[in-house]
């Protein structure tokens, strides 16, 4: 999708990990994905075109895959139980108490065919 950064300043979007700089006034071709692309929405001086939404992810209830329930994980601002409720509804009646624990259980379930 495109991104265009209106701010007078450089600014920076994650994408698959890594970071994606865009000048003022630049328009970059991004591919943002579940948490990097909420975060992305969220600067008002960003200009996001080509976001499409899955029909799956329009009710509103959050993370749908487990990369997306993993990045959950990595962000200080999901509380841990709105995160093991996302994995809950990956894992099943086997998800794990523990954080870590999760984590992994996930990781498994991420990397399965």
């Amino acid at each position: 999708m495109k991104v265009t950064n209106s701010s007078p300043a450089l600014q920076g979007v994650r994408s698959k990990g890594r970071a994606v700089y865009i000048n003022p006034g630049e328009t970059r071709d991004v591919n943002l994905e579940g948490v990097d692309l909420d975060k992305a929405k969220r600067l008002p001086f960003l200009k996001i075109e080509g976001v499409s939404k899955p029909a799956s992810n329009q009710d509103g209830d959050g993370p749908k895959t487990a990369l997306e329930v993993l990045e959950m994980a990595k962000d200080p601002n999901v509380q841990f139980m709105s995160f093991k409720a996302a994995a809950a509804k990956l894992l099943g009646d086997k998800t794990p108490a523990k954080k870590d624990d999760i984590i992994a259980a996930l990781e498994e379930l991420a990397t399965q065919p």
